[in-house]
């Protein structure tokens, strides 16, 4: 019988390529059960679930402070909006450096390389806290030049008091994210959904004493935003720490001790793989905040709806996302094993997946946009701007779907490249170009933007489709691999 090769990427720590062979017999010798679409299906969810949990909680903080900073005013809503916006654009640019981490420990895990993946990860630590020395530079600078890049002059002063206060948490989100892929690769997600979802309580609570001042506090308004999430920061990365610490018997500042050898090959290796998922996500997330900027032009009320829709459209982001990170870790600890059929599987059910789970977004928002809308807003002007966007929102959910769980299961074989190309071509030749067109020289406001980021979208989504069916039907080249 007729045997194809396939190479799993290079081992990082050892640097020596791994080579498997299979050999293509019948169906029934070929597919173990647990590589079947059901049971491959129900082991993807087991995971995803809890991940969902926590992406939809670590950004469920945001939503809270979107819906109590909107009952200060439009010009607040509009200011938290906008520093958010400039935040998150750095934020996830240099968070998504270490985020191939998740698929790079499941190869571990899967190989069995305990001692390599504490390694590892101490690696990836490293490079984190160093990217958030330069994340917070960044910000302070943005935030002292907002009149220069565009910002109108009634949301200057709170988004100047959000975006340099909310800085501080850089660092804390950037190890959040770490650990969380450490813990989703050892495939114990739980107990962080526990915290985050702990941390959505502290941060609530907060905001209404922080924002609106209740409980006897002095409300700060758009400070007091920043204040409340700050905090509940402090305490995910306190909780994340020492529930590590108590899974490992207390010992975990020994293990990971015992672990570190410090190797420059590793460091260039997750270099390698995250500088690509880095500008994929600035591409991506570039795109949106660059439309943000833009509406500033428009006023506060137009900048307040727009806001609202980014903050909806992130909110369901979110699930799909924890879709993504879970097939990524099934797809690197398939690999890890020598099962590239397995991968493949993997790889399919995270798409069928995250494409699922946004259609159930999309029917909400087209059945019900006045409802969803509206529990952000009582500002009639903010309303009647932003509810006609929502059902084009609608249109591309299922799109969304599809492009995030793709780019996890390209990033599970070690295919960085393939969003980055995408995300690029897709948003700033396609989708903002379209969107400033209909927004300005047609007169379309934000609904012409929404119009052009959901086909910049769409076309993302059938790139990476196609990039996943080609790479799915034949072995991986060894030269495309790190």
């Amino acid at each position: 019988m007729p045997s194809r090769t396939f190479f799993i990427p290079q081992d990082a720590c050892h640097g020596r390529r791994r080579l498997f062979h299979y050999k293509i017999m019948k169906r029934s010798d070929t597919i173990p059960r647990q590589n079947s679409r059901l049971p491959q299906l129900a082991l993807l969810m087991r995971l995803a679930v809890p991940v969902v949990m926590s992406r939809v909680g670590l950004y469920a903080m945001e939503i809270v402070d979107t819906l109590i900073i909107g009952r200060v005013g439009a010009a607040a809503l509009a200011g938290v909006g906008t520093g958010g916006a400039l935040f998150w654009f750095v934020t996830v640019t240099v968070s998504a450096v270490v985020l191939p981490l998740d698929s790079m420990l499941s190869r571990k895990l899967g190989a069995g390389h305990i001692k390599d993946a504490h390694n590892l990860l101490l690696h990836g630590l490293i490079i984190g806290m160093a990217l958030s020395t330069f994340g917070v530079g960044i910000l302070w600078c943005v935030s002292n030049f907002l009149p220069e890049i565009g910002i109108g002059a009634e949301m200057i002063g709170p988004a100047k008091a959000f975006l340099q206060t909310i800085l501080l948490s850089f660092p804390l989100v950037i190890t959040i994210n770490i650990m969380n892929s450490f813990w989703q690769a050892r495939k114990r997600p739980i107990a962080m959904a526990i915290i985050i979802v702990a941390a959505n309580f502290i941060n609530y609570f907060a905001n209404m004493a922080l924002v609106l001042g209740h409980y006897g506090f002095e409300p700060l308004g758009a400070r007091g935003a920043a204040l409340a999430t700050l905090i509940a920061r402090i305490f995910m990365v306190v909780a994340i720490l020492g529930y590590s610490n108590w899974s490992y018997g207390g010992q975990l500042i020994k293990t990971f001790h015992q672990a570190w050898a410090p190797h420059r090959e590793t460091f260039r290796h997750i270099m390698k793989l995250g500088l690509p998922s880095a500008a994929q996500a600035a591409a991506e997330v570039g795109a949106f905040s660059l439309s943000t900027i833009v509406i500033t032009r428009l006023g506060a009320q137009a900048t307040a709806a727009h806001q609202v829709l980014l903050r909806i459209a992130s909110f369901t982001f979110m699930f799909p996302l924890g879709v993504s990170q879970a097939t990524s870790v099934m797809v690197g600890h398939r690999m890890g094993e020598g099962d590239v059929h397995g991968a493949r599987r993997a790889g399919w059910s995270g798409i069928y997946l995250g494409a699922g789970v946004m259609a159930i977004s999309s029917m909400a928002m087209l059945l019900f946009p006045e409802i969803i809308y509206g529990s952000f807003t009582s500002d009639p002007g903010v309303f009647s701007l932003g509810v006609s966007c929502l059902l084009y929102m609608g249109i591309f959910q299922v799109f969304d779907g599809i492009q995030v769980a793709a780019t996890g299961a390209l990033r599970g074989i070690g295919n960085t490249a393939a969003s980055m190309q995408a995300n690029l071509l897709g948003y700033y030749f396609l989708g903002l170009p379209i969107g400033l067109w209909l927004c300005f020289s047609r007169g379309m406001n934000i609904l012409g933007l929404w119009i052009g980021l959901a086909t910049g979208l769409i076309a993302v989504a059938i790139w990476l489709l196609i990039v996943w069916i080609k790479l799915s039907r034949r072995p991986v080249p060894s030269e495309r691999l790190p």
